[in-house]
């Protein structure tokens, strides 16, 4: 199996942990009750947190492809490909850093926007973010040691990937974190 693949395999798993380890430690919290059975409107920070993650996932997956197509190899040789593939990725921390902002200005507004559910789904959000981070860290080293074993020299290219796996799965579990702890069970 290719790295690439391994990667894709890694991600899979890493999601359903940071699920399974969000159903572990989140509170249940009592059912809201409105009238006329209308469901519970969704929170700013739901919304945003929604909004952001299918961004992020999108310039993630479009990254990913690029170096998939490509191949790895191309990918490091070829500046307008790696160039692209950077690009992508700091657009989606951009796009978190502005989540991340607007999340602070909801906080400091006291206009009810932000209120002590939201500081609590915040501050459990990022439970499962590092048993994804090392479900996928364990898969990279698994898949290069099976790839490259007979030569023992894994090419430095790998790191750069496994650098940024790791950072985009740290961002997309916090985002799936928030989201999850919303979930009624």
């Amino acid at each position: 199996m290719t790295p690439i693949l391994w990667l894709v395999a890694a991600l899979l798993l890493a999601g359903i942990i940071v699920f399974v380890s969000s159903l572990a430690t989140r509170r249940r919290l009592p059912p809201v009750e409105l009238a006329d059975g209308r469901p519970l409107p969704k929170t700013a920070l739901q919304t945003r947190a929604t909004w952001t993650l299918i961004v992020v996932a999108a310039l993630t997956a479009a990254a990913a492809a690029c170096v998939v197509y490509f191949s790895p190899q191309v990918w490091w040789d070829n500046d307008a490909v790696r160039l692209t593939v950077t690009f992508l990725l700091l657009a989606a921390l951009c796009v978190y850093l502005v989540f991340t902002i607007g999340v602070r200005s909801l906080e400091q507004r006291g206009e009810g926007a932000f209120d002590e559910r939201d500081s609590l789904i915040m501050s459990r959000s990022c439970a499962g973010v590092g048993g994804a981070m090392m479900v996928v860290i364990a898969v990279w080293m698994m898949a290069l040691t099976e790839t490259h074993i007979d030569t023992h020299l894994v090419p430095s290219y790998f790191l750069y990937l496994m650098f940024w796996s790791c950072v985009m799965t740290n961002v997309i579990a916090s985002l799936a974190g928030i989201l999850l702890a919303y979930r009624r069970a």
